[in-house]
């Protein structure tokens, strides 16, 4: 699989702000590719991820990635929940801490950082769990219940773009 340019950005917490500066920076490199004539400068796709938590942003960021053509990513209740699913269900709503007690049973000292050891490739059984668990939750810019998330699909676009190269 080759992958043209994928550009990671760690931003903070606040999903309006995350949303807000992804828009920004792809409109910025679409300029930069209409001034040098050259679409390979140009991102094909933006995605932002982040969790519910207790953001007061989170539904203008929604509002904002919809509108920006931006695909979000909203996991219910924290990010950890999509690595929970490379080991094991949760079906059951949760809160954080819970989500990282179960982790932790799978990953020894787990401090939001993975290890060689990771089940990389339980990615699909993951988005089984994590359709199975919300299965309306199956596309970007999308609020789901607790617990879910669509992080999936950003595998799913990374597999795509690997294909179509």
């Amino acid at each position: 699989m080759e992958i043209r340019n994928c550009k990671v950005i760690g931003l903070g917490r606040d999903p309006a702000a995350i949303v807000g500066y992804a828009i920004r920076e792809r409109d910025k490199k679409d300029r930069e590719a209409r001034s040098q004539r050259d679409a390979n400068i140009a991102y094909d796709e933006v995605w932002c991820v982040v969790d519910v938590d207790q953001h007061k942003t989170l539904d203008q960021a929604v509002v904002e990635a919809r509108r920006g053509h931006v695909n979000l990513v909203v996991s219910m209740p924290c990010f950890e929940l999509w690595i929970l699913y490379h080991f094991e269900d949760c079906a059951a709503p949760c809160d954080q801490e819970r989500v990282r007690q179960r982790l932790k049973k799978h990953m020894k000292g787990y401090d939001k950082h993975l290890g060689r050891d990771f089940p990389f490739t339980n990615h699909e059984i993951a988005g089984e769990r994590a359709r199975r668990a919300d299965p309306e939750h199956c596309e970007p810019n999308r609020k789901g219940g607790n617990p879910s998330t669509n992080a999936w699909l950003i595998v799913e676009a990374i597999r795509r773009s690997g294909r179509n190269r």
